[in-house]
Formats: C-alpha cells, structure tokens, sequence
C-alpha cells in the first residue's frame, strides 16, 4: 500500500466506524447507506483494478470512466432530492406563514397608511411665455 491508501483508507475507516455508530444510535437507514459508499469508497482504492473489471463487464472499458459515470448519475439524483426537498420545505413555510397571519390577525386593523407624499405645486417648466 502507498502513502495515498494509507491515508485514504484510515480516514474512510474512521468515517465508516462513525457512521456505524450512529446508526446503533438512532437507527436512521440512511446511516447505513453511507456505511455502504464509505466502504465501496475503501475497496476501491486497496483495489483499483476491481473497478476496470467491473467496467468491463459493462462494456465501459476504463474503471475511471465507470467510476465517473456512477457519480454524475449520483450527484444529479442528489441534486434534484435536494431541490425537491427545498422546493416543499419553501411551500410548507409559506403555508406556515399565511396560517400565524390569519391566526394573529386584529379584526378591523389593516397595515398602515404610508405617508401621503407633500402636495407638489405644478411646474412652470416648459410652458411658453
């Protein structure tokens, strides 16, 4: 192993070990599906050949191009998760907020009137003499 694994490895072990243990914890699923990214991650790197094997197998021929393609297609999954939650996560506070105005709202009290801007005498400009 070189000094890249060693690292690598270690920190993704550690990850992996932390995610376990918060999963004993709260037993959130997704805990268990980043123990399973955490540790493809760690097989990937002790064993880069495994990945040009699997891309064989998938006529992809390069295990960077596989391993590139598996995270644009991830990502932009992630993305769009992320965007849907956003995008109800904004109505639902919108609904939120509308329900404690209705809900606090005085009976016979609007906004106030805004300032009635000083009369302005007509302008002699422009007129001929």
């Amino acid at each position: 192993m070189n000094l890249f694994q060693w690292f690598t490895v270690s920190a993704l072990g550690l990850l992996a070990l932390l995610e376990a243990r918060a999963y004993l914890k709260n037993h959130q699923p997704i805990h268990i599906l980043r123990e399973c990214v955490w540790l493809a991650a760690v097989l990937m790197i002790l064993f880069p050949g495994l990945t040009t094997r699997v891309a064989d197998l998938l006529g992809i021929g390069r295990g960077t191009d596989l391993v590139f393609y598996a995270f644009m297609l991830l990502a932009t999954g992630a993305f769009f998760h992320v965007y849907g939650r956003t995008y109800v996560m904004r109505r639902d506070i919108v609904e939120l907020a509308r329900r404690e105005a209705l809900r606090t709202a005085t009976p016979g009290q609007g906004l106030p009137r805004p300032a009635q801007p000083a009369a302005i005498a007509p302008s002699n400009e422009g007129a001929e003499r």
